[in-house]
């Protein structure tokens, strides 16, 4: 089993990163294959709205996105974490998800992959803007666990703090990839629904063929 651990804030260490090592550790010791994406690492570059993925399924931009969504497609599942940024979510991981947004997420690349995120925030709120992204539910994901934390300003919570909770997570994460467990009836028919929208009004018209490489895509995976 294969898990991309996406690491989603803007600097190195800090309270999530911590608990995404200790989660990602603990993957390790069960056996499973964990690639750690650090977003901050990463040269992930603006998407500049060209429409080439929707076309082609090949970004015009070349940087180390074409290597994450490679890996991203080998994955069995995700963990994802980041912080709450001035309500949302910090501008690197958003950055990230515009650019898997059209090939992976409307290519239904991800459609019943398990995700389980980790999100904080010091005193405030963002607990759904921040997990509707780090779940990447909109892509029909199998959406296993999301824990949010306060932490305090200054952060006083500390990834030991909640080893349990941490723990309790890579176990259900790694349990829902190898009992295959579908996803939940919300979940399905939320994805009918959107289904069925997207090809009401996008790719039934397809204005100037921009659509063509995910009408591909639905034709092969029989959505259309």
């Amino acid at each position: 089993m294969k898990i991309v651990a996406i690491f989603g804030n803007p600097k190195h260490g800090g309270f999530v990163h911590d608990c995404l090592d200790s989660v990602t550790k603990r993957l390790d010791q069960k056996g499973l294959d964990v690639d750690r994406l650090k977003l901050v690492d990463a040269d992930i570059r603006d998407c500049i709205g060209c429409f080439q993925c929707l076309r082609t399924g090949s970004c015009s931009i070349h940087d180390d996105m074409e290597e994450i969504i490679a890996s991203m497609r080998e994955a069995d599942g995700f963990v994802t974490g980041a912080s709450v940024r001035n309500g949302y979510f910090p501008a690197i991981y958003k950055r990230f998800y515009e650019r898997i947004t059209y090939i992976l997420g409307f290519g239904r690349e991800l459609h019943g992959k398990y995700v389980s995120a980790i999100g904080a925030v010091g005193m405030a709120s963002g607990k759904k803007h921040l997990g509707k992204l780090l779940t990447l539910r909109e892509f029909q994901t199998h959406v296993v666990d999301y824990l949010f934390f306060r932490t305090g300003i200054p952060t006083k919570l500390k990834a030991g703090d909640v080893t349990h909770k941490l723990e309790g997570l890579a176990d259900r994460l790694e349990a829902a990839i190898s009992s295959s467990a579908g996803l939940p009836l919300s979940a399905r028919i939320r994805a009918k629904t959107d289904d069925f929208i997207i090809r009401k009004f996008m790719l039934e018209k397809n204005p100037d063929n921009v659509y063509d490489f995910i009408i591909r895509q639905w034709k092969e995976k029989k959505l259309m």
